[in-house]
């Protein structure tokens, strides 16, 4: 697999970080900004290469809506922001965490954003070495609510059928309130088809993705004689070095090195100029406008083939079907989600804040220090995996590159005792006061997500090796994920049935959360007999439910 990544060379000591991006000086207007940016594209690639940063960025959608989302900030006095979600790739594996190209793209735009008069901000809230689901479910969390960029890379580990791809779009156009604009990293012609559909369909009512860019990596469209050759563009030199020092983690065949990561950066960052040379043209008009974005009502019916999982997890994934007259459409219900990976805005939401009891409070501290046995057998810990660890000590030999994403989990064996977690009702209104309330009636289904590492067949599988209770009742029916989720050919997220007899229940006294919920489902975990922590304990990484819409007949 790409994600393989722990397999690494001796380490040596860092070398000096260089800031090797050159900034332009400031100039007396936006004008002479882009002039000068154009200029240094022009020498660091030849003017006559700059046809392969157009070929690397296709966009779909519309470049004046994203004009219009950069005028409405600065009237509302609000920042722009770029969140940029997905691997290793995105990460920077193999070079320094500043110079992955979303960070490249940041400093090539500041000084354009500044002479704008908006402030910019870049997110990388990439993690190394997982799928885009259950990152997916949790994009609020990862990318904030503020987002008026995301992104995801699907060029390495989602395969090629175009349907994981489908449900991050619908999720990330329904969840996060500004409707992002959409970055894919990706060469798969099903997927571009996708997105054309999506931007573009037959009936404009149906458009989920107003504006959107896929990005294709160099490697997949420059030619070998123009990275190869002796004297190419400054840009194209060293195309084959990494810019982390020799022996440092990642430095895989399949990761861009830091050449490659300029080159995305710098294709991005022409798109963006030119973006904002039309919200420029826009800003002319006083007072400023803000623009208000085309309300997505409902989604279409899903275009591809989808995995073969049961109706509720169809549903969470791609929305529930409701008839209208003659046609029908879908609607998808909130989420909740709790997980502790790193990096994220929400530091509130994360596990140990639907914990009632059976977790040491103290694993949440220093999370690099390996826990020792007599731990697990105090209740579920807060840890990362033995690969996972090994892996962020060998970075830490190099200085640590500036890398911020860690896969938090809570982890148990039989001797962990149970796991009782609360999960608040978080839907639309209010929720039930009632203290008799059908569980089914408000929270419509749920997930369980195990951490994305390398493990044994013999290790904990979530669908064979947990003991359930929700709502009061023992051993839901629970099936394991398809098609999203997967990692290294496993599948990672049980969805656990709300069984028809399961109760909501009052907001725990002792639970530290900052929900305002007054009712909740009971979630009772147990790890199985056979579990041991030498083959692989239990793992939670991720918790997520889908409200159901709040019953007619309930006020």
């Amino acid at each position: 697999s790409a994600e393989n990544d722990d397999e690494e060379n001796e380490v040596v000591e860092k070398e000096e970080e260089v800031d090797y991006h050159e900034k332009s000086e400031t100039d007396s207007s936006l004008e002479n900004v882009i002039k000068q940016f154009h200029e240094d594209l022009g020498s660091r690639y030849g003017s006559s290469n700059l046809q392969w940063l157009d070929k690397a960025a296709e966009p779909f959608g519309s470049l004046e809506i994203t004009a219009q989302r950069m005028v409405s900030k600065k009237a509302k006095g609000e920042p722009f922001v770029i969140a940029f979600a997905g691997y290793s790739v995105t990460v920077g594996r193999g070079n320094y965490f500043n110079q992955s190209f979303p960070f490249v793209l940041q400093d090539l735009l500041k000084p354009v954003f500044d002479k704008m008069g908006l402030e910019m901000i870049v997110r990388n809230a990439a993690i190394g070495g997982i799928p885009s689901f259950p990152y997916g479910f949790c994009l609020p969390h990862f990318l904030g609510m503020d987002a008026d960029v995301i992104s995801w890379d699907y060029g390495l580990n989602e395969g090629k059928a175009p349907h994981i791809l489908e449900s991050y779009i619908r999720l990330s156009q329904q969840n996060l309130p500004n409707r992002p604009m959409l970055i894919v990293l990706d060469n798969n012609a099903q997927r571009k088809k996708l997105l054309e559909e999506y931007a573009a369909p037959d009936d404009a009512k149906h458009q989920v993705l107003l504006d959107g860019l896929v990005l294709r990596r160099g490697t997949d469209i420059l030619p070998k004689s123009l990275i190869e050759a002796e004297e190419a563009p400054p840009g194209f030199m060293k195309w084959d070095e990494f810019g982390a020092p020799n022996g440092c983690p990642g430095r895989s065949s399949w990761h861009p090195k830091q050449q490659e990561h300029s080159f995305l950066g710098h294709v991005l960052a022409k798109y963006f100029v030119k973006v904002v040379e039309r919200a420029s043209e826009l800003m002319q008009e006083t007072p400023l406008k803000e623009y208000v974005l085309p309300t997505l009502s409902h989604l279409p019916p899903p275009q591809s083939p989808l995995a073969e999982n049961s109706l509720e997890v169809s549903q969470l994934l791609y929305g529930h079907e409701n008839q209208e007259d003659s046609s029908s459409h879908w609607d998808l219900q909130e989420l909740s989600c709790r997980t502790s990976f790193l990096p994220a805005q929400d530091h509130e939401k994360v596990l140990p804040s639907i914990v009632v009891k059976g977790y040491v409070e103290e694993s949440k501290e220093n999370i690099m220090k390996e826990r020792p046995d007599s731990m697990y057998e105090q209740g579920w810990v807060l840890d990362v995996s033995k690969i996972e660890r090994e892996t962020k000590k060998k970075v830490e030999r190099c200085g640590g590159l500036g890398y911020v994403d860690m896969k938090i989990a809570l982890y148990g064996i039989p001797q962990s005792g149970t796991l009782s977690l609360w999960l608040p009702y978080e839907g639309k209104g209010t929720g039930p006061d009632d203290e008799e309330v059908l569980a089914s009636d408000w929270i419509h289904n749920l997930i369980l997500c195990e951490a994305n590492e390398k493990r044994d067949d013999d290790a904990c599988r979530l669908n064979r090796d947990l003991k359930l209770n929700v709502g009061g009742v023992d051993n839901p029916h629970v099936t394991m994920v398809n098609g999203a989720g997967v990692y290294l050919n496993r599948p990672t997220c049980l969805s656990v049935e709300v069984p028809p007899a399961a109760m909501l229940t009052p907001k725990p006294q002792d639970i530290i959360t900052s929900s305002n919920s007054k009712m909740g489902l009971s979630v009772d975990i147990q790890a199985a007999d056979s579990v041991t922590r030498a083959k692989g304990a239990c793992c939670i990484s991720h918790v997520v439910w889908e409200q159901q819409q709040p019953p007619t007949n309930i006020e």
